[in-house]
Order: structure tokens, then sequence, then C-alpha cells
């Protein structure tokens, strides 16, 4: 038998195999470890851990089976789906504050009203903390006269007299402390209004595209817990967190959907070569510090998913923690 009439017979026998396995219900399609493409109406079992394909009856590829991931990989999975995890709960306090702060006013007038009336009350605590100083000083002065009249008449200090001294004394420190705390509780109550002032004018400028961040699919990326960071202390997380949202910012493609203090998503990618990115600053249950997250986006149709596997991609998951590290060791001692 000649070359021809073997290769002939061959696609025959092949064509063959193909038309039957599709009305018997789906042919396979696998790689053996030499190369060389097969097709069947089943997997050998030595193949069944690679990747393989099922054909219809047409010869168009209808599903797609992964091969099996090594424990590594699935090492990798678990540990970033506990990340994504920590990310969706952060989203999901962070949506529930701004329900909460959009049910309880009606315009940036209720808000600043609320605010002023929280200071008012501040500012009245500690005016009759003041008044309370000076009438616990006039009082302390009038037992240090009698304190003093007794020693010059050479008489000892009774107990109740060194008691009264004793408690005012501390009555005045515990005031003082009162006024302190209440300042302290006036800058806080500041700048939470202030940054819920922002955060409603926010909402109210983007509500279309804010509705967009309710939900953050997942990506295409196993090895995504790559882009965790950690950092030490509050001023380290502080700088790398700005350095993360000016690195999301720039290599974003779509707009900025949610900004909150400890939390950026952009929408999600609706064409073929959009990039949403998330970045997260999460608690870091190993130490005192943080662990600033990227999570990249694309489009949920098979192009944009290899799109999401390509070069620019790529570079954009790996120049996020260069960046970052390049700050850290850039501070270090």
């Amino acid at each position: 038998m000649t070359t021809v009439v073997r290769v002939a017979f061959a696609i025959q026998f092949a064509c063959l195999i193909c038309v039957s396995a599709a009305q018997a219900g789906g042919i396979k399609k696998w790689v053996d470890e030499d190369g060389v493409v097969h097709y069947g109406t089943s997997v050998p079992p030595q193949y069944k851990n690679i990747e393989h394909s099922e054909l219809n009856r047409r010869g168009i590829e209808v599903r797609r089976v992964d091969r099996a991931k090594t424990e590594k990989e699935i090492e990798r999975d678990k540990a970033l789906e506990a990340l994504r995890a920590e990310q969706r709960k952060l989203l999901e306090e962070q949506q529930e504050r701004d329900r909460i702060l959009l049910n309880l006013y009606r315009n940036e007038d209720d808000l600043v009203m609320a605010r002023d009336g929280k200071i008012a009350q501040l500012d009245g605590q500690i005016r009759m903390n003041h008044a309370e100083i000076r009438r616990l000083k006039s009082r302390l002065s009038e037992f240090q006269a009698a304190a003093a009249k007794s020693e010059r008449r050479g008489r000892q200090l009774t107990k109740q007299q060194k008691a009264n001294l004793t408690s005012t004394q501390r009555s005045i420190e515990k005031s003082y402390a009162m006024i302190l705390s209440r300042e302290d509780e006036k800058r806080a109550t500041l700048e939470r209004y202030d940054y819920d002032l922002a955060r409603f004018r926010t909402l109210h400028r983007g509500a279309a595209r804010a509705a967009n961040a309710d939900v953050i699919a997942e990506s295409e990326f196993p090895d995504l817990v790559d882009t965790a960071v950690r950092c030490g202390d509050t001023d380290e997380c502080g700088r790398l967190w700005s350095v993360a949202l000016s690195y999301a910012r720039q290599h974003a493609t779509t707009p900025v959907d949610l900004e909150a203090d400890r939390i950026l998503v952009t929408a999600p990618p609706r064409d073929l070569r959009d990039i949403s990115i998330t970045v997260s600053r999460l608690a870091d249950t190993q130490g005192d510090g943080a662990r600033i997250f990227m999570d990249v986006q694309c489009a949920q149709f098979s192009e944009g998913k290899e799109f999401c596997r390509g070069p620019l991609v790529s570079a954009i998951r790996e120049g996020f923690r260069h960046q970052l590290s390049a700050v850290q060791s850039a501070e270090a001692p």
C-alpha cells in the first residue's frame, strides 16, 4: 500500500470515527506526550488528567476540560479565595456604610446639621467641664487657705482636710482629662463627618456607576496571590496604599466605581481589551500591619479571558508588586 493510499485511508477512517462518535453523543480530542492529536469517543485513562476538548458534530469545540491542578496550584487557589473572601467582606461593609449614609441623610444640609449638632453637644460638655474646673479650683483654694491657717497656728491637718484637698485635686485632673477627651472626640467627629460629606457627594455624583460595583467577578489568574504586598506599620502602609491607588488608576481602562478609605474598585469590563482593577487594604492576620492586594478582571467571554492571560495584563500584575516592593526597598535602613 502506497503512502498516499495509507494517508487517504487514515483520513477516511478518522472521519468515520468522528461521524460515529458524533452520532453517539460527542467526540473527544486530546494530545499525547509526543504532541500527536487523537480523536475518540472517550479519553484513555492515562490522558484523563491532561487538557482535552469535546467537539460537536461539526467538529467545533464546545467544551474544554483543563488539566488537573498540581498541589501547589490548589494551595494557591485556596489562598487566593481567602483573599477574595476578605475583599468581598470589605466591599460589603463599605456598601452597607454607604446605604446607611444615604438612608440617614436626604441631602448635604442634613449631614452638615447633624455634624454641627454633634459638635455643639461636645462644646456644651466642654463648657460644663470648664465651669466645673472653675468651681473645683475655687473650692480647692478655700481648702488650701484653711490648711495654711491651721499650719500657721501650728496645728496638723485633719484627715478630713487632707481628704478634701486630695479629692478636689483629683476631680480637677479628671475634669481636665474629660476636656481633652472631648476635644479628641471633636476632632474625630469632624474628620468622620468630612469623610461622610465627601462620600455623600461622591455617591450622588456617581450613583449610576456605583451600582456596578456590587459584584466583583473572579479573575482568571490563580496566582493573583502574588499581588498581595505586606506592610509593617501605619506609616509604611499609608505610603504603599497611596502608590497602589495611583497604580490602579494608571493601569485600569475602566472608570472608578467606588473609592473608600480601604478599597478602590473600577467599573466591570465590557469590551475585549477592558481592564478592571480592584485594590484593597486588608488587615494582616500575621501582625499589626496590613496587606495591600490587587485583583484584575477582564471581560468574561473567551477572547477576554485569553487577553487576561496575555503579556499586557501579566506585566500589569507583575509591575504592581515590583513597584510597591521598590518603595519598601528604598525606605529600608
